[in-house]
This record gives structure tokens, C-alpha cells and sequence, in this order.
């Protein structure tokens, strides 16, 4: 037997091993890159999205690996040729059959990337959403396998699985939990992939090639390994919590970069459409079969300028399913007929939605259609509706914990402000306040559909307080819903106005008649409430003078109710700073005394008066902060606050609630402490306030105005 027939079983004992090793490589690639294509899967409804990239990189490593010893031209065309065949694939299986196949791949292609980082979470597969992870889950899968296999560099080829998981992740940013089993993984992967190919270098035995040389030892690097690895686990216990400690933020989120889907105009402002509605009530808007009676919502408007109403939060792209909602329990096929704009009419709060690409606001669960309403547009919605009980709400405490509902512009009306004395006054919880000012609206007001359009601060001081003969006190829904809700805000209550349609259950065709606005209450624990301020039909408005006149008749002034104190020193009482406690002028006639020594009693007495000022603020401050219940004794705390944040040149209007008014007195960089919330207690729940809570409001009103003291101008610190 010859030399080289003994050597062949060695050969090919060292080919073997050496395929195996490619193979293992290849396989731990594959998994790698497959891993860290499900990275992004993790915001994404369902598994198909799993199934998709996985077979990405497992049909883009099949190509690769089959033509590894080919000319290297070969396998990136067969590559790319494959992955046209693969969107093509993906694109067809999410694909819903709303638009030809044609039209649906040429709009994913385009729209791919900014759709996927609009998608709301979790992200439905559909053309436009997929394309991107299984792009560049293929990509990652040849580049792989061209590095490590085709050219031996095992750990290059770890890179693209390594950026395509990075690349995962921040897709995915602070959406989903954290991921440390799939971390694990991938690592273990990767170790696998290297460890296969750490052997000493040999030449490839795939063909004829002879390798010399006998097997190297594999005692040393078995223990380097082991001892290597027992470092490398050590050093992670160790640091690992430690790093993670250095971590204080959450991870960036790429959709804050994009652009959502926009308003058109029309949908901008959506009050306005009332005053058309109005004046064409018989305008075919679409046709709806609905199980069920229900108030189907196309906006729902919660910010306000002093100019217009605004939703707030950002539409985000949706799929079918829409996030947060509860089992539904009614449905609805809609055909639009002229309805127009962008925004999807439906009842609260959507479930699902078919047959109509959707956006979602996330803060109102309003829809949107990106493409447009058309006439002909026709989906199915399923809805889990939201039905506050009004007799729960009857005991319930205003929910103050979103300042934009409670927020009021500067400059409202004066008879705004007289009608939420009124109802301040008259009514006492907050659900009888809510419903009283709807009666009031609806018993001083009238419905006109003719009335002009506008909700800004002047056109609604105009419906409110201008005559009738001169077009005053008569409007739409439009009016009486935001004017309603400035009002209710007010007096506290957090409100918001929504735009939509009563819409009876079975089939019908829904008009403009039926398109309204009404304003909504949140309560505590129970949600949003619907109000009606509109007035019963064919009803004879009282003039709203006439109760407002009566009630300033009947109410005594705070001196005769209360005897110089009381209520009326509790908010604001900026009055006691400007009254006339000291009148300089002489009423009785010395006769015979020298015109010097007029003189000399008028600078005396003028020279008092810094005194008697001091004088007097300490002995209110006295009363307010030691006299009556501690309810009274807090609310006197309160405006010892903020008479000494006026005397530094911060003054809070009347109409601003405590939160706002502690927006302000932190510009004074003094801490008022429990305050605030002293205050709304004193407003909704006077007797849960205890004798603890009126000391410390004591407290912090005691040293408030040392701690601004410096902030307030010299003469006036002088004179009071």
C-alpha cells in the first residue's frame, strides 16, 4: 500500500469535520439571523411575522450556501432574484384584496419605511409593514453567509445578524419587555458559530487538496476555552448589574421622527361642519346597519386656545385590530355618501376595523383614513361602547388629572364668569353643577340653525350675553357645546367637546340633521359623561338676564353673609389689598386751629398709614389662617398665599383653578407645599379635611412670604 493510499482516510476523516464545521456555521448564522429578525416581531400582532422573516433567512443561507464554491457573481444575482420572490410572496400573503396586487406591491415598496414607523403597536401584518423586517432579514442572511462561508471570515459574517438585531431593537424601542432570553441566545449562537472555526487554519479540502501534518492537540485549547468562559461568566456577574443600575433612561423611540398621518382642513376644525349641517340637515352623509342605538364619534376635541377646539395626541397607523379596547358589543357596516375628510365615524370604543386602512388616536380613540373619505367608501366596525353610569357619577369627584381638560384661555367672557358663579353657587357636588349648567344652557338659550359659525371667545361672549334683537342668545350645537364646556371648566370641571351623530340601530341613511356636538364631563371612576345643554323642541327660552339679575339680588355680599369674613376671603380675595379702610379726609370742623397744624396732622396721619397697612394684613392673616373649620382655614391659607405672590408681582385670575394657580406662583421659586391639593379637597370634599391639614397649610402659608419677601419691590415692602 502506498503513501498516499494511507493517507486518503485521514483526508477524508478531515473533510467531514471540516463540512460539518461549515455546516454548523451555516446553521448558527441562519438562526442568528432569523433571531434577530423576530426581534422586531415582538411589536407585531400575531406569528406570521415570525414565519416570514425565519423563512428569509433560511431561503436567503439556502442560496448562499449552494452556490459557495460558484463564481462569486453568481450567488448575490440568485440572491436577489430570490428575494424579489419572496416580498412578491409576503406582500400577496398579507395582502387583503381591498386593491388589485399590482397597485398594493407598488405601495408598499414606496411607502414601507415611514408606514412601519407610524404603524400603532402592535403593528398588524399588512404589505406595507412586512417589507422592511424581511428586507433586511435577507440581506443580513446573504452578507452572512458570503463572508463567513464563501470566505472563511466567521466572525465578519457574525456582523449583519449583530446590526440586524441592533437594528431590531430600536424598531422596537421602550414598546415591548425586555428581551434578555433573546439576548441569551444570540449570543450563544454566535459563541457556537466561532467556536466550530477556531481549530488551526487548513487549507479547504472540498476538492483534490492535500493536507499535511498530523491533527493538532485538542487538550490546550479545550482547557483555554473552558478557562476563557469561566472569565467571561464571571466578569457578566459582576458588571452586568452594575451596568444596568447605569441605565436611567428609556430606550429612543424612532416613530417620535416621523410624521404621522395628517388632518386635511376640513377635518382640522371639525366644528365647524355643524353650521353647515345645520343649514342642509337633509344632505345624505352615509348609510349604516347598526345592532344597536349609539352616538357615533368622529372627533372628539380636547384642547382650547380661546380660538378653536383641537383633538389632542397624534394619529398612529393601525391595523385591524385596534389596541386597548374591550370586548365588543356592537357593530357597524358604514357606506360613505358625502360625508368627506378624513375622519371615520364610529362608536366608542372601536375594536376592530376592516375594509378601510386605519390610523388611531391612542388619546380619544378617534379613526382616521389616511387615503380619505370617498363616496362608496364602505368598512365594518366593531365597537366595545362606553356607557357611563350618570347615577355613579352622581356622588363622584371630578377627575382633575389631565390639565389640559381643565385648562381655561385668558380672556373669557364676563358673562361667563357670571353664569359659573351661578352655578357655583346654586349647586353643590360637581354632577349636580355639570347637569345644572346644561339645564341652564338649555332653559336661557335657543336652538337656530341659521346662526353663524364660531366657538372663539368673542363669538360665544356674543351667543351668551348679546340681546336677542341683535342676534344674541340663539345657536347651534356648535355654541352650546363649547360654550358649555369653557363654562364647566370654570368652575372646575374637566371637560371636553365631541362632533359625531345619533344614529338609530338597524338600517338607515345618517343626514347632516343628525350631526351634532355635545360636551362631556370626566368623572372619577367613572369616566366620560355625555351632557345635553341643547333645549327641548318648540321651548321659550328664559332670558338668562333675568336669572342672573335675580340670583345678584338674593345673594348677600360676603361682609353681611359671613360677617367681614368667611367665603369670600377664601380665593383671590385681592379686593381686601384696594378697599378704602382709611379715609384721610377730615369730616368735622376743629374751627380756630392754624392751617400749619392741618398740615402738620395730615403728614401724621400720612406717615401712619405704612403702619396701619402692616397692621391690618397681620391681623387678616390672623384670621384667615387661625378662625372658622379647618376648611375655612385652608381656603384662608390659600389666599394668604396668593395675596403675598400678588404683593411680588405674580397675580392669578379668578377663573384659574389650583393647579394652574401653582404653575404660576412656581415662577416665585418658592414651594407652597400640599397646597394645591389642600384646595381642591376644600373645593369637592370640604369635611374630609382635618385639623393636620388646616395646621399645615398654616404652615406653608406662614412662610411663604418670608421666602418671596425679597422678590417684592422696595416701596411697596415700605408701605405694606
Amino acid at each position: 500500500m502506498t503513501a498516499i493510499q494511507r493517507d486518503r482516510p485521514k483526508r477524508s476523516g478531515r473533510r467531514v469535520r471540516y463540512r460539518l464545521r461549515v455546516a454548523a456555521v451555516a446553521a448558527s448564522l441562519t438562526l442568528m439571523c432569523a433571531l434577530a429578525g423576530a426581534v422586531a416581531a415582538r411589536v407585531y400582532h400575531g406569528q406570521l411575522l415570525y414565519l416570514l422573516v425565519a423563512g428569509a433567512a433560511f431561503g436567503a443561507f439556502a442560496i448562499g450556501f449552494a452556490l459557495r464554491n460558484r463564481p462569486a457573481f453568481l450567488a448575490p444575482s440568485a440572491s436577489l432574484v430570490g428575494l424579489a420572490a419572496y416580498l412578491l410572496a409576503a406582500i400577496a400573503i398579507t395582502d387583503d384584496g381591498a386593491d388589485p396586487l399590482p397597485a398594493t406591491i407598488v405601495d408598499a415598496l414606496v411607502n414601507a419605511v415611514p408606514r412601519t414607523l407610524t404603524a400603532l403597536i402592535p403593528v398588524e401584518p399588512a404589505p406595507d409593514t412586512v417589507v422592511v423586517p424581511v428586507f433586511l432579514t435577507w440581506l443580513a442572511a446573504t452578507l452572512a453567509c458570503e463572508f463567513a462561508i464563501r470566505y472563511g471570515r466567521t466572525l465578519l459574517g457574525c456582523l449583519p445578524p449583530a446590526l440586524l438585531y441592533g437594528a431590531g431593537l430600536y424598531l422596537v424601542g421602550p414598546n415591548a419587555e425586555v428581551g434578555a432570553v433573546w439576548a441569551v441566545a444570540f449570543c450563544v449562537l454566535a459563541a457556537a458559530a466561532l467556536a466550530v472555526t477556531a481549530a488551526p487554519p487548513e487549507r479547504r479540502p472540498d476538492t483534490d487538496a492535500v493536507v499535511d501534518g498530523p491533527a493538532p492537540s485538542r487538550a490546550p485549547a479545550l482547557m483555554g476555552m473552558v478557562a476563557t468562559a469561566a472569565v467571561l461568566l464571571a466578569v457578566m456577574a459582576l458588571l452586568v448589574p452594575v451596568a444596568a443600575r447605569l441605565v436611567t433612561a428609556s430606550p429612543g423611540d424612532p416613530r417620535e421622527y416621523v410624521e404621522p398621518p395628517q388632518l386635511t382642513d376640513i377635518d382640522l376644525n371639525p366644528l365647524v361642519r355643524i353650521a353647515e349641517w345645520s343649514k342642509y340637515p337633509d344632505q345624505d352623509l352615509f348609510k349604516a346597519d347598526t345592532s344597536a342605538d349609539a352616538w357615533m364619534r368622529l372627533a372628539v376635541l380636547t384642547e382650547y386656545d380661546g380660538t378653536t377646539w383641537q383633538a389632542a395626541g397624534d394619529f398612529r397607523t393601525a391595523g385591524t385590530v385596534i389596541p386597548g379596547s374591550g370586548d365588543a358589543s356592537y357593530s357597524a357596516d358604514v357606506e360613505i355618501i358625502g360625508l368627506g375628510g378624513k375622519l371615520v365615524p364610529a362608536a366608542a370604543d372601536p375594536a376592530t376595523v376592516t375594509g378601510l386602512p386605519i390610523a388611531v388616536n391612542l388619546t380619544t380613540r378617534c379613526l382616521l383614513t389616511p387615503d380619505g373619505l370617498a363616496t362608496g367608501t364602505a368598512y365594518h366596525v366593531d365597537s366595545a361602547l362606553v356607557a357611563a353610569d350618570p347615577a355613579a357619577a352622581e356622588n363622584a369627584r371630578a377627575n382633575l388629572a389631565d390639565a389640559a381638560t381643565v385648562a381655561v384661555p385668558p380672556g373669557t367672557p364676563e358673562i361667563m364668569a357670571t353664569i359659573a358663579d351661578y352655578i357655583r353657587t346654586t349647586y353643590d357636588t360637581p354632577y349636580a353643577r355639570a347637569q345644572g349648567l346644561a339645564d341652564f344652557l338649555g332653559q336661557h338659550y335657543a336652538y337656530n340653525p341659521e346662526a353663524p359659525s364660531g366657538h372663539d371667545l368673542p363669538s360665544l361672549g356674543f351667543f351668551l350675553g348679546s340681546p336677542v334683537d341683535a342676534g344674541g342668545q340663539r345657536g347651534t350645537s356648535e355654541h352650546f357645546a363649547a360654550a358649555y364646556a369653557v363654562i364647566a371648566r370654570l368652575i372646575g370641571l374637566p371637560s371636553r367637546v365631541v362632533v359625531g351623530f345619533e344614529v338609530p340601530g338597524g338600517s338607515s341613511t345618517v343626514t347632516a340633521g343628525q350631526g351634532s356636538a355635545w360636551p362631556e364631563v370626566d368623572f372619577d371612576g367613572v369616566g366620560w359623561v355625555r351632557f345635553d345643554p341643547m333645549p327641548p323642541p318648540d321651548a321659550v327660552p328664559v332670558p338668562p338676564e333675568d336669572t342672573l339679575e335675580q340670583m345678584e339680588e338674593e345673594t348677600p355680599s360676603p361682609e353681611e353673609d359671613s360677617g367681614g369674613g368667611g367665603e369670600a376671603e377664601d380665593f383671590n380675595d385681592e379686593s381686601l389689598e384696594q378697599d378704602g379702610d382709611f379715609d384721610d379726609a377730615l369730616t368735622e370742623d376743629a374751627g380756630g386751629l392754624p392751617v400749619w397744624v392741618w398740615y402738620a396732622i395730615g403728614a401724621l396721619l400720612l406717615a401712619c398709614v405704612p403702619l396701619v397697612l402692616k397692621a391690618r394684613r397681620a391681623l387678616r392673616k390672623r384670621r384667615r389662617l387661625t378662625r372658622g373649620t379647618p376648611a375655612e382655614r385652608v381656603a384662608g391659607a390659600w389666599a394668604e398665599v396668593l395675596a403675598s405672590a400678588a404683593r411680588a408681582g405674580v397675580k392669578v385670575p379668578g377663573h384659574a383653578n389650583a393647579e394652574e394657580a401653582a404653575a404660576r406662583l412656581a415662577t416665585l421659586e418658592a414651594d407652597i407645599g400640599p397646597l394645591p391639593r389642600l384646595v381642591n379637597a376644600v373645593a369637592f370634599a370640604p369635611h374630609a379635611v382635618s385639623e393636620s391639614d388646616a395646621d399645615a397649610a398654616a404652615a406653608v402659608a406662614s412662610d411663604y412670604s418670608g421666602r418671596i419677601g425679597h422678590q417684592v419691590k422696595r416701596w411697596k415692602r415700605f408701605l405694606t
